[in-house]
C-alpha cells in the first residue's frame, strides 16, 4: 500500500508539473517562468497541507519531488515548443492530477490519525490548491472557483476513500484505485458534457 501511494505521488507530481508548463505555454512564459509554475503547481497543495498539519513539508524531507517537478518542467517546456498542445489537454491532465492528489492527501491524513472530516478537507486542499496557485499566477480565475464541476469531484473522491476505508471490505490498493476513479470519472464527465454547478447571480434591480 505504501509503495502504491509513493508511486501515485510521483505520478501526480509529474502530471501537475506538466499542467503548469501547459498553462505557462498558453501565457507565453519563458523557461524560468514555466519551471516555476511547474514546481508551484506540483507542490502547492501538499505544502499547504503539511504546514497546516504541522508535519515536515514533503519536498523538504525528500527533495527528489522538487527535482522531478523541475525536470518535468524543463522537458515539457521544450516538448510543447514543437508540438501543438490543445487547451483541452491541460484540462484532462489537470483532472488526472486532481484525482491522484486528492486521494493521496486524504489517505496521508487518515494515516496520521485525523478524523475523516479533516482527511476530506485536507484531501481536497491537496488536490486543488496547486492548480489554484497556478491559475492565479497566470492571471486566470482558478478552476476551483469556476462553475465547472471541480471541487465537487475532489470532494466526492475524498469522501469515497473515507467511506470505503471505514467499511474495510476491500484491500487498501482497491480503495485507492476506486477513489481515484470516482474523482477522475466525475471531472472527465463534467468536461465531456459541459456539466456545471449553479452560479451566483444578483437579481437586477427593478
Amino acid at each position: 500500500m505504501e509503495q502504491l501511494l509513493h508511486w501515485c505521488d510521483l505520478i501526480g507530481i509529474a502530471i501537475f508539473a506538466f499542467t503548469g508548463v501547459l498553462a505557462a505555454g498558453h501565457k507565453q512564459m519563458d523557461l524560468f517562468g514555466a519551471v516555476v509554475l511547474a514546481c508551484v503547481t506540483a507542490t502547492g497543495g501538499g505544502t499547504l497541507r503539511d504546514i497546516i498539519l504541522n508535519v515536515p513539508v514533503f519536498w523538504l524531507s525528500d527533495s527528489y519531488y522538487l527535482w522531478i517537478a523541475a525536470a518535468t518542467g524543463v522537458v515539457s517546456f521544450y516538448m510543447i515548443r514543437y508540438l501543438q498542445v490543445p487547451m483541452r489537454l491541460l484540462m484532462v491532465a489537470d483532472a488526472a492530477g486532481l484525482a491522484v492528489f486528492v486521494v493521496i492527501g486524504t489517505q496521508k491524513v487518515l494515516d496520521l490519525g485525523h478524523t475523516p472530516a479533516i482527511a476530506i478537507v485536507m484531501g481536497v486542499m491537496t488536490g486543488t490548491f496547486g492548480g489554484l496557485i497556478r491559475d492565479i499566477l497566470c492571471g486566470d480565475i482558478p478552476l476551483l472557483l469556476r462553475r465547472e464541476i471541480y471541487a465537487t469531484a475532489a470532494l466526492s473522491g475524498a469522501a469515497a476513500l473515507v467511506i470505503l476505508d471505514d467499511i474495510d471490505a476491500l484491500p487498501g490498493e482497491a480503495v485507492v484505485a476506486l477513489a481515484v476513479l470516482v474523482t477522475l470519472g466525475i471531472r472527465l464527465a463534467a468536461l465531456r458534457w459541459n456539466l456545471s454547478a449553479p452560479i451566483a447571480r444578483i437579481r437586477p434591480e427593478q
